[in-house]
């Protein structure tokens, strides 16, 4: 594989589980330098020895986003032992009980946005003065179909995910001049341990009304996420990429339509 990302400092929260794992291992392989924030320090040993062990460079910091002090001591030690960030990958997230946004508990809401809202914006003032300084940088937020649909029961992880294509494309705007490029990843379906109740429920479903008839993969974020980092989207920015199989596409009248047909004409 190309070392595109030859020795550039990578910074992905959420980056030893799920998608952010394999964010992780992706940018490794391309020749980054990958940080990982992420609160489980055990998580945080096992997939820096993975990256390790495959050739490439990791270290592993105990950081919860939602603490801006956490979040600056972390990536003051980076910056200060590399003398560059370029790279910001926005993976860290969570997730609470399905609920009616009118009997939903505070908490459980305070805990969505204190995440995916304040510890996006935490991670990004650390980092962003930063890559101003270099006149470089690649930053990605992970953003959700959720944002463009809605989600019955999961209304406080969809403002999230809304208010983070609102941030990012502002961003994107503010940093521009500075080299710097800010883009978003939705994603669909993904075979994760957050997804995995959903899809033990409705996995066949899900494959039936996706055009490419199956379930995504955490690699096939991770994809998506190093292209945005690449040299090659240096002219990309305030793009928001849809990682769905085409899911999003499909609707209530394709399903009728299908139903009517012949099954011969769909073989």
């Amino acid at each position: 594989m190309e070392k595109e990302l030859l020795n550039q400092i990578a910074i992905v929260t959420g980056g030893n589980a799920g998608i952010g794992k394999a964010i992780s291992l992706e940018l490794a392989q391309r020749g980054a330098k990958v940080m990982i924030l992420a609160r489980s320090q055990e998580k945080n040993e096992e997939i820096r020895k993975i990256i390790i062990d495959k050739g490439g460079y990791s270290e592993i910091y105990k950081v919860d986003v939602s603490d801006k002090n956490s979040v600056d001591t972390a990536i003051s030690e980076i910056y200060e032992k590399h003398g560059q960030i370029d790279i910001l990958v926005c993976n860290a997230g969570n997730s609470t009980p399905l609920n009616y946004l009118t009997k939903m508990p505070i908490e459980d809401i305070d805990s969505i946005i204190k995440t995916h809202i304040y510890g996006t914006i935490h991670c990004i003032q650390a980092c962003g003065e930063k890559m101003k300084e270099k006149k470089y940088g690649r930053i990605v937020l992970m953003s959700s179909l959720g944002a463009y649909h809605g989600v019955t029961g999961n209304a406080h992880y969809c403002l999230a995910k809304e208010s983070l294509v609102a941030m990012g494309q502002t961003l994107a705007k503010e940093l521009g001049r500075y080299g710097i490029t800010v883009n978003l990843i939705q994603p669909g379906s993904i075979n994760t341990e957050m997804s995995s109740q959903v899809l033990e429920v409705a996995k066949n479903k899900v494959i039936s009304e996706t055009p490419v008839a199956r379930i995504g993969e955490p690699e096939d974020i991770a994809y998506a996420t190093a292209f945005y980092c690449s040299p090659r989207a240096s002219f990309i920015t305030g793009d928001i990429m849809r990682v769905d199989g085409g899911y999003i596409l499909e609707t209530g009248m394709d399903r009728l339509v299908l139903s009517m047909l012949d099954p011969e004409i769909l073989k």
